[in-house]
């Protein structure tokens, strides 16, 4: 299997030798230590996980990254700075960084979180059941049974309720959910009372 390719993009030469020393083999691994040069490492290296320190000179890790959403590059990235702030740390979470660390910071602690995006890009994905599969799910599991109505009322009331949980159960949550089956908010209430009931006696 070929190896995953890492691009460390920093301004100091000790941390890029130490850092390639410490993952050359399990990993192919390319370094520098300026923006630009960075950039053009980056669209023919295409690296899949970025270790960047944010304040690179010439171009800088935060416009960087912004470059790499227009070119459709998504590497996993592992970010350093010596100054966080606000604004890194919105620019963080709206550019995607992966992990941010602060320097001075330790190459076994650097490689350690590495091996963990590693893992995450073997683990399979999924693709998430919709709301109404998850909660009739979880109501299985909780022993309700699907040959009361009671079932299927709070089945649209956990939906509803998930919406807006500021509701009130008997005076808008259950008028909606009666609304929504063509039945009567009592019958919805009693519905629900009898299927808990009977999901609570299958328990014991």
């Amino acid at each position: 299997m070929e190896k995953r390719k890492i691009l460390i993009a920093d301004p100091s030469e000790s941390f890029c030798v130490a850092l390639t020393d410490a993952l050359r083999g399990a990993y192919q691994v390319r370094s520098c230590r300026e923006g630009n040069e960075a950039l053009g490492i980056l669209q023919s290296f295409r690296p899949d996980i970025l270790i960047l320190d944010l304040m690179l000179s010439g171009v800088d890790g935060i416009t960087l990254l912004q470059k790499l959403g227009k070119w459709e590059l998504q590497p996993l990235v592992l970010a350093t700075t010596r100054y966080v702030s606000n604004y890194i740390l919105d620019a963080a979470d709206r550019l995607g960084i992966g992990y941010l660390m602060v320097k001075p910071c330790d190459v076994d602690a650097v490689v350690a979180r590495v091996a963990d995006m590693n893992q995450r890009m073997k683990m399979p994905v999924f693709a998430a059941p919709d709301p109404r599969t998850q909660v009739s799910n979880m109501l299985l599991n909780l022993r309700f049974s699907t040959k009361l109505r009671g079932y299927g009322y709070l089945r649209e009331a956990v939906l509803l309720m998930a919406k807006n949980m500021d509701q009130s159960i008997t005076k808008e949550l259950y008028p909606a959910v009666a609304n929504y089956c063509g039945v009567t908010s009592v019958q919805v209430e009693r519905s629900i009372r009898s299927a808990l009931q009977h999901a609570w006696n299958r328990r014991e």
